[in-house]
């Protein structure tokens, strides 16, 4: 994806803060341009219409992703330190990117387009298929617990979604990497704990 602009990342954060406040439905370009203090014209010179700039925002999404995922297929590491590398990249990728975070756990954002859906839909699924492959190898070294995989996704997917719909909720207000931190350490105890159970 083409770098984006000062100006398309003013007008991406103050559309996902239209959406954060008012939900998708008041997502409008004349709403944005009124935020931004720019013209609706000023608005369609950086972005063609409001599909492209959610489309903008699904890109930097899955750029991110698709970065990291590379990055954990590649490191030659035990699982649960690939479990750990996704939780923390995700907590710190976040923390710097506030609108990262808002597209992650925005679903009703793009249910409305099934294109932008499926995209945001495809980008879940690979973390979901890396995740779980790395669940499964720790299984089969006996380094995670013997439960199903599916569930031990679930707590850490869930643990992190949770985290950051809490910092979220609460304006910003905790270091969401150093709670992060925190989080992952006692979900390394459930998630490594005698086998079997």
């Amino acid at each position: 994806m083409k770098e984006i602009t000062g100006r398309q990342r003013q007008i991406i954060e103050a559309a996902l803060a239209i959406v954060a406040e008012r939900g998708p439905e008041a997502l409008t370009i004349k709403g944005i341009a009124g935020r931004v203090g720019f013209s609706d014209a000023a608005v369609y010179r950086h972005f063609r219409d409001k599909a492209h700039i959610l489309s903008t925002i699904v890109d930097l999404f899955a750029g991110s992703s698709h970065q990291l995922l590379k990055e954990i297929q590649a490191c030659d590491c035990p699982s649960l330190d690939k479990l750990k590398l996704f939780f923390l990249d995700r907590c710190r990728v976040f923390a710097a990117d506030r609108v990262l975070a808002t597209v992650m756990f925005a679903e009703n954002l793009f249910q409305n387009d099934p294109l932008l859906a499926a995209k945001v839909h495809q980008v879940m699924q690979g973390h979901r298929r890396l995740l779980m492959a790395a669940i499964r190898d720790g299984q089969r070294q006996n380094a995670l617990r013997d439960l199903p995989a599916n569930h031990l996704f679930i707590m850490v997917m869930g643990s992190l979604r949770l985290l950051v719909l809490q910092w979220r909720a609460g304006a910003y207000g905790f270091d969401l990497l150093r709670a992060g931190e925190k989080l992952w350490r006692s979900l390394e105890i459930l998630i490594t704990g005698p086998k079997g159970g």
